[in-house]
């Protein structure tokens, strides 16, 4: 036990940062790994063809810290990035942060003592603050992807419907450090797409770990950036993309002789499912013809579970209409 708790505590890890024109937010998002109570052994950054001073930036921080590894290539895509970092990941763990977002200093050393505690865990999973992207003296910080249970449970699909039933199965990689032997075993490679790429890839980790631990501690401090949402306009891609992640998900299973379990994936899938619809209604989403009897078994599905979503998808401006009256009603009666 004694030598199990030394490799535990003498784990290395592997930080991988996909960058495209981050460059205002670079210096607070690497000195947050850089200030951590236990660091980590290696920063991988890779530039994915920014426009920006972000490689001007980068070359000046990996020149002071030998640990910041700078890698530069074409505009590829997040996936693309990542699966790069990962070919030169010596860490023994490997976590993935975003480039406009921060960590706080206590993770790696609060995962490491976790680490000791479970020697056997190849996932540490935690919880997020979301903040308005504004001057750090003016920011109101809100809970925000909730590690709702915590404890160590093994993986595989019965603890991935308890952490589904406690809003805690989260498909964003900065959610947790993951073992590289985990990601090695499990094979599984980012898709390339442009949106929902983590979730196939997180529900593989999930599927197939020895030891899930799971913290409500909120380590990562996701930057929300109101004017690059407001220009943001999905298309029917945004949709698409759900059913080439969802039939990612379902090849896993085959792969691994997993039986097929459809209603695992809808709960896991739930809030893209959910999240489609939206979409489509708000930004008035044309579903191209060889997409149409697919997208109404979607509709039909998805409107059939929620009576919300069925007055969203079926009845807008009513459902437009109830919500505005709601708000309103709630701003009276605080004011009362």
């Amino acid at each position: 036990m004694i030598a199990r708790n030394h490799a535990a505590s003498a784990a290395t890890i592997t930080v991988i940062v996909p960058n495209w024109n981050c460059a205002p937010w670079l210096t607070e998002a690497m000195a947050s790994l850089l200030g951590q109570s236990s660091p980590p052994e290696q920063i991988i950054v890779i530039d994915d063809g920014s426009t920006d001073n972000s490689v001007e930036l980068l070359r000046a921080m990996a020149a002071k810290h030998p640990e910041i590894v700078l890698l530069q290539a074409e505009r590829g895509g997040v996936s693309a990035a990542r699966n790069r970092g990962l070919e030169i990941a010596s860490g023994d763990f490997i976590y993935f942060m975003d480039a406009d977002d921060f960590v706080g200093n206590t993770l790696f050393a609060d995962f490491r003592n976790a680490l000791v505690q479970h020697p056997e865990m190849e996932m540490f999973c935690f919880g997020a603050k979301m903040f308005t992207d504004l001057p750090v003296e003016q920011r109101d910080y809100q809970l925000f992807h909730q590690r709702r249970i915590s404890g160590a449970f093994a993986g595989g699909s019965a603890t991935l419907r308890k952490m589904i039933a406690n809003q805690s199965a989260h498909r964003v990689l900065w959610s947790s450090i993951v073992s590289r032997a985990l990601i090695k075993r499990v094979g599984v490679h980012f898709l390339p797409i442009q949106n929902h790429e983590d979730a196939p890839y997180m529900f593989a980790l999930y599927m197939q770990a020895n030891t899930v631990v799971l913290s409500s501690e909120s380590y990562y401090f996701k930057r929300f950036m109101v004017t690059s949402l407001s220009q943001r306009k999905a298309t029917f891609s945004w949709v698409e993309n759900y059913f080439i992640a969802r039939g990612n998900s379902e090849s896993f299973m085959q792969q691994w002789g997993l039986p097929a379990d459809e209603s695992l994936l809808d709960r896991y899938y739930e809030p893209v499912m959910y999240g489609c619809l939206i979409e489509m209604r708000k930004n008035n989403i044309e579903v191209p013809q060889a997409w149409r009897v697919t997208i109404d078994q979607l509709i039909r599905k998805v409107t059939g579970e929620s009576r919300r979503m069925k007055l969203q998808w079926y009845y807008p401006t009513l459902y437009n209409g109830l919500k505005a009256s709601r708000s309103l009603l709630a701003r009276y009666t605080g004011k009362r």
